[in-house]
């Protein structure tokens, strides 16, 4: 059991004056903590480094922000000792957490938990220890408790105990059990290699055998890098959008950029949207930096996580590759940043610190001194318009590589090909053929599946592309209309045929799937609607020689899989795929002639004012996964909605004609990038007190911007209102909507939220700055 440390008298110093350290913990915690420094730890301490501390009764890892000469508290408790020989977080990065947390509103504590390795944490937990083989306790909950105890042989956790018990008050039971001298309870530290060894186990660290051959760069090419090297030879911060259609080569500008920061002593991060499903950069990367790249991502083990950090941070690596939190790599000397598909939501935090990692790398490049290049076939309007202020560079690659054509995009109007009486809710098992090509048709249009099998004659692959999985969308009785719903969210339930199971997609309840209807009783549910799975089921009938696979997350979730099945499909050893967005995300697969878009229009109806622009940009980047090798590509976008400007400018691949026709609408009604948003939403177990507290709030915030708004810029306090899915993980949710046109006073406003809603364990208050999702 490790001692706690005693308060520290400053009298009885002889020696070197003494020193204390504000340390924060990664944590919710609002406010740093002081403590004194021992003289012994006095060389070892910089800010950045973590350090065991003291807390209550309990000992946290912390890390040490600022060295103090000075402190006004009579009483401080000391540091107990360092964990590592040199700052996890240097001073740049420390800057950054600094900026995160004034922009995004979030505790610095929770801050660095966010930018850390989940290892990086060593705090202590209280174990129970089983002392006496039988004890004389008369209760029947403390016998529960000692079997517990004993079944786990004899050492357990008091959190593992407390979930065990959960709604029961075990303090007290186990305070007279310690004091019977049945158990003992220690506070444990949990183990940690200091120095963990660098993992070859998961293929992303497996060495790449050849490089692809260079070829020489298109005249665009060449001038977009000659641009960046410039800046990379002059040196200093600026932010280049990289516009290039699909197979425009900008990844080789990425890596020849990186090879020049290497030549200049600096190094490169390079962050994608979703590191799992890009092996082929992976490749490409390793080739051109053999042994030197590191990489950052959630789908790592925490070990293989610490492990890639502390190689990173030894400065073992001349580029880190990574998802989203790979933003806060530890890189020294860090010369280049690269934002690729940077238009991507996946680049926004959506729960915790609700932070941007396309904007936090414009920051870090920012008080780096380094420029950052954003790259995308569709960039995010904030972006596009970012270069026409100034703020950005924008460079343009227009053609393909080797002047390959872009695929020919066609739309099919849905509304044109079906009866209403093919419409009809879809039997849950079917059993013949003939009501098979039936249940097809509404989903998979006879032009094409012509072109399916054309295409599969000639020996071509295909991309199906459905941004719904699952089997059905709900369940339905066809007798007395009940829908199955999720009990925790306002959501329906989806029908999961492999499985067989009906599940949410929210918080993963699911239950077996049945005939029997709950409501009326009678075998009358239907399923309704299509999925991925639904999908593939039909093209195997349709098709039965094609060899077809499915990429989603059912399909893909054990870890490696989703890797595996994109080498096989790169090695055409399946002719068709079908998949969510997955399948849309920097794939270059020579072999794919034909892509099919089924129910193109679904994101056009989601209740958020990016639906248009996320439509595009997804359809886009699908369509462009087609004719990248020598045979041209052709799209098939299936539509109820032909006439929208969001189809019309993508059959055309005319990104400046969308961004002119979207930016009427969000400049008329005052959205990004012509203004600025902050999402309040609170949630709680009870409908009540989220209404509650959302009308208080949102009158509070009016009633200070009355008070403020001679001195102020105009904002509009929209709501409250429930949320799109107002119900989610058995919270009820509702949200407030701050519009206005510069950040620092919609920052204001939102600050005075959290003085307006009471610390309440039910009721939490959600800040969203600058939001993505608004479901």
């Amino acid at each position: 059991m490790l001692l706690l440390s005693r308060p520290v008298d400053r009298s009885l110093s002889m020696h070197e004056p003494q020193k204390f350290a504000r340390v924060v913990i990664p944590s919710p915690l609002n406010q740093p903590l002081i403590y004194s420094i021992p003289e012994a730890l006095g060389d070892q301490l910089a800010p950045g480094t973590r350090v065991l501390i003291p807390l209550q009764k309990r000992t946290m890892t912390g890390v040490v922000l600022e060295i103090l000469s000075e402190n006004s508290r009579p009483q401080v408790r000391e540091i107990f000792s360092v964990l590592d020989d040199q700052p996890i977080l240097d001073l740049d990065l420390l800057k950054l957490a600094h900026w995160i947390a004034q922009y995004y509103l979030a505790p610095l504590g929770e801050v660095l938990a966010t930018m850390l390795p989940p290892n990086s944490r060593r705090d202590s937990k209280k174990t129970i220890i089983l002392r006496a083989e039988q004890p004389l306790v008369a209760d029947e909950f403390s016998q529960k408790l000692l079997a517990e105890v004993t079944r786990r042989k004899g050492k357990l956790s008091v959190k593992t105990l407390a979930r065990q018990f959960a709604g029961q008050n075990i303090d007290g039971v186990l305070t007279r059990l310690e004091s019977s001298g049945a158990i003992a309870i220690e506070d444990r530290l949990a183990k940690q290699r200091r120095k963990p060894a660098l993992t070859m186990r998961n293929p992303e660290f497996a060495p790449v055998a050849n490089e692809r051959v260079r070829f020489e760069l298109s005249g665009e090419q060449d001038n977009a890098l000659r641009t960046i090297g410039a800046r990379l030879e002059q040196g200093g911060f600026e932010t280049f959008l990289l516009h290039g259609v699909t197979g425009s080569g900008k990844t080789e500008v990425y890596l020849r950029a990186a090879e020049q920061a290497r030549s200049l002593g600096r190094r490169s991060l390079i962050l994608i949207p979703e590191i799992s499903l890009t092996p082929q950069l992976l490749d490409r990367v390793n080739a051109r930096f053999p042994g030197r790249v590191g990489v950052l991502h959630s789908a790592l083990t925490a070990a293989e996580r610490w492990a890639q950090w502390w190689h990173v941070l030894r400065g073992n690596v001349d580029v880190v590759i990574g998802a989203r939190s790979a933003v806060f790599a530890p890189i020294s000397k860090l010369g280049l940043i690269v934002v690729d598909e940077e238009h991507d939501p996946s680049y926004k935090q959506e729960e915790g610190v609700r932070y941007n990692g396309r904007d936090v790398a414009v920051v870090r490049g920012k008080f780096l001194g380094c420029p950052v290049i954003l790259g995308s076939a569709t960039p995010a309007l904030e972006s596009y318009e970012n270069c026409r202020q100034g703020r950005y560079r924008l460079l343009e690659i227009p053609q393909r590589v080797e002047q390959r054509p872009l695929p020919v995009i066609e739309s099919i109007d849905l509304r044109t090909q079906y009866r209403s009486d093919d419409l009809a809710a879809q039997p849950l098992e079917v059993a013949h053929e003939a009501k098979a090509k039936k249940s097809a048709r509404p989903l998979i249009s006879d032009t094409l599946v012509a072109l399916l099998r054309q295409n599969f004659a000639a020996k071509h692959q295909t991309l199906i592309f459905l941004n719904r999985r699952g089997f059905a969308n709900f369940l339905q009785c066809i007798g007395c209309g009940y829908v199955w719903r999720c009990p925790y969210c306002s959501v329906t339930l989806t029908l999961h045929r492999e499985r067989k199971s009906i599940s949410c997609h929210h918080c993963d309840y699911r239950r077996p799937t049945t005939n029997i209807c709950p409501e009326c009783k009678n075998e009358s549910l239907n399923a309704v609607g299509a999925g991925t799975e639904q999908v593939e089921a039909m093209l195997q009938r349709l098709i039965p020689a094609a060899r077809i696979a499915r990429m989603d997350r059912d399909s893909t979730s054990k870890r490696g899989s989703q890797e595996a099945l994109i080498r096989r499909w790169e090695k055409g050893e399946f002719d068709i795929l079908v998949g969510t967005q997955m399948i849309t995300k920097g794939h270059d697969v020579s072999g794919v002639t034909l892509v099919g878009a089924l129910m193109a229009d679904l994101s056009l109806n989601l209740p958020d004012f990016r639906a248009a622009e996320r439509t595009f940009q997804l359809l886009s980047q699908v369509a462009g996964r087609s004719g990248r090798g020598n045979d041209p590509g052709r799209v098939i976008i299936q539509t109820y909605a032909p006439d929208h400007y969001a189809l019309k400018f993508l059959l055309a691949h005319d990104y400046q004609g969308f961004f002119a026709a979207e930016s009427e609408f969000r400049r008329m009604l005052n959205y990004p990038p012509y203004g600025r948003l902050i999402n309040l939403r609170l949630d709680g177990p009870k409908m009540a007190d989220g209404v509650q507290q959302a009308q208080t709030l949102a009158a509070g915030l009016r009633r200070w911007l009355t008070r403020t708004e001679k001195s102020r810029e105009p904002i509009e306090v929209l709501g409250p209102a429930p949320a799109p899915i107002e119900k989610l993980r058995n919270r009820f949710r509702w949200q407030i909507l701050l519009k206005g046109k510069q950040s620092p006073a919609l920052l204001e406003l939102a600050r005075q939220a959290r003085s307006l809603v009471p610390r309440s364990p039910a009721v939490r208050l959600h800040i969203d700055v600058d939001p993505y999702s608004m479901l």
